[in-house]
């Protein structure tokens, strides 16, 4: 047990149905549970955050300051409750991002907003523990050890901030970030914690800081786990369903090569029409929608539209295989999305694409034994394991969990892990 008093600075909080959201919810009920007093720091939800229906329980002792939107952020919300107005509105945020991140995040005004709230939240608390992204978050962590020089600041990274791969800018944008960040939590922070190695390495040498690895994880019940994970899957009775869900960061994530795999067979008389389908879960699938615009694909595809996280985790679970999608980028060595270990629990194979079998998430699937990744040098041999596995072989066959590997992700496991070491630090520092 403990009594420190740690505040999370945190955008992505329930209604946000976001893989993000659950890092900073698990921290925050297992600190408490473990007797930490836990305070959340988020902001209020506009609706460029949609989907805001994700209902998680009330965590009993943990205090949630949602800071109110500055009538700059009330306004670009009020802009995207329109669909038509939503898509210029993303188009402008591309082109102001090409120029300048500042003012294409409309998610920066929550730093200001929360500013008196930051005073009284650094005079009292232990530890801050601030999660990118938006950079606001870690820029309000920066607010807090300015205020209070004695707080512990762990600056926590889900993606990179000036070194991710995902955004189109330009040298001059991405300088900006670059010293905004050696500035802030290159500065500040006591420790930084990353999902992957690779990120740990990264930035421990760009920001000279002590980095520990904190990877992504999945919250479901350990006794669960061992069941949906001890028996080799089998292919399900009925057509294949391959289950994406989630949304598709165009230019970086494309499902194409198993799209120009299927076509192909069909075109050999391999696969019959109706005997598989792609079925994309999720409001931001642009890209699948034009893709399904295509004759060769339309009869594999089909947009589901979003869901409850409950109809979603089902859909997985039942899936014939799951499909995650990556960046073969060198910036994306170390990308480990959340929706990887939520894929991992659903006890079916995982079929990567984009990634490579060298990258972080190849690692974890080899280790794991739940999947397998087919970068560009691999796409030629998507074509036979995909009517391999039509066979109930191929990734089938392949597919071998190791549940005490795959245990190692549980998020009540590493928030537990993660308290313990914040305990060791503040100890060894007031010694």
């Amino acid at each position: 047990m403990t009594d420190l008093n740690i505040v999370i600075v945190t955008y992505n909080w329930p209604p946000r149905n976001a893989i993000g959201t659950h890092r900073p919810y698990a921290w925050a009920r297992y600190w408490s549970e473990a007797g930490a007093r836990v305070t959340v720091l988020t902001a209020q939800k506009q609706p460029f955050d949609e989907p805001l229906d994700l209902d998680l329980p009330l965590i009993e002792g943990v205090k949630v300051i949602e800071v109110s939107s500055s009538s700059a952020m009330s306004l670009i919300g009020w802009l995207f409750k329109s669909p038509g107005m939503r898509r210029v509105a993303r188009k402008a945020k591309a082109w102001l991002g090409r120029r300048s991140a500042i003012a294409a995040e409309p998610r920066m005004s929550w730093r200001g907003a929360a500013k008196s709230t930051v005073e009284q939240l650094a005079s009292d608390a232990d530890v801050v523990v601030s999660t990118f992204g938006p950079s606001a978050a870690h820029l309000i962590g920066y607010d807090m050890k300015m205020a209070n020089p004695n707080l512990f600041w762990v600056a926590d990274y889900r993606d990179l901030w000036s070194q991710r791969h995902t955004a189109p800018v330009s040298e001059d944008v991405r300088e900006s970030e670059r010293s905004m960040e050696q500035n802030s939590v290159g500065a500040r922070a006591d420790l930084l914690t990353a999902v992957s190695k690779d990120m740990v390495n990264q930035l421990a040498a760009f920001l000279d800081k002590e980095t520990l690895e904190l990877p992504n994880g999945f919250d479901i019940n350990k006794e669960d786990i061992p069941q949906a994970l001890s028996k080799r899957p089998s292919k399900p009775d009925g057509p294949m369903r391959i289950v994406y869900t989630g949304m598709i960061y165009e230019g970086h994530q494309d499902p194409t090569p198993l799209l120009e795999a299927l076509a192909a067979l069909h075109e050999k008389e391999k696969l019959a029409i109706g005997q598989v389908t792609v079925d994309f879960y999720g409001a931001r699938v642009d890209l699948a929608k034009r893709l399904a615009q295509n004759p060769a694909y339309a009869p594999f595809i089909r947009l589901m539209g979003h869901v409850t996280r409950d109809e979603a985790l089902l859909a997985q679970r039942s899936a014939g295989f799951l499909l995650l999608l990556e960046s073969p980028a060198p910036e994306a060595r170390g990308v480990l999305t959340g929706k990887l270990f939520e894929y991992m629990a659903a006890g079916r194979p995982i079929m990567c694409l984009g990634s490579r079998p060298e990258y972080e998430i190849g690692n974890v699937l080899r280790v794991t034994g739940t999947g397998q990744v087919f970068g560009p040098d691999e796409y030629q041999l998507l074509e036979p394991l995909v009517l391999k596995t039509l066979e109930g072989d191929g990734l089938y066959r392949d597919y071998d969990a190791n549940i005490e590997e795959v245990l190692k992700y549980s998020r009540k496991k590493q928030s537990e892990e993660f308290l313990e070491v914040l305990v060791t630090k503040l100890e060894s520092r007031s010694k």
